[in-house]
């Protein structure tokens, strides 16, 4: 009988580089941790640089052969904490 996980969370931080000369997407990556939502521009190069903080989610299936299988169930921004300026 196949024993599955569900509920399993992860925060993440997806990082897009977009370059607004030429107008396509240099890079994007995901690294395993929290960020903060944050852009910069490269004056340089023109590479504007996004960072979004991103929570996934999903649930893994292990088979009687010991195969297993992943199914992403959820993919949200992760909730920022507001901070106001006095």
């Amino acid at each position: 009988m196949p024993c599955t996980i569900k509920g399993l969370t992860q925060p993440v931080c997806l990082t897009l580089i977009y370059n607004l000369s030429s107008g396509l997407l240099v890079n994007s990556s995901i690294g395993c941790g929290d960020c903060k939502l944050e852009t910069s521009l490269d004056p340089i190069n023109k590479n504007l640089t996004i960072k979004v903080p991103i929570t996934i989610g999903g649930e893994v299936t292990f088979t009687d052969n010991l195969q297993s299988g992943c199914v992403t169930t959820l993919v949200k921004l992760t909730e920022q904490s507001k901070k106001r300026k006095k």
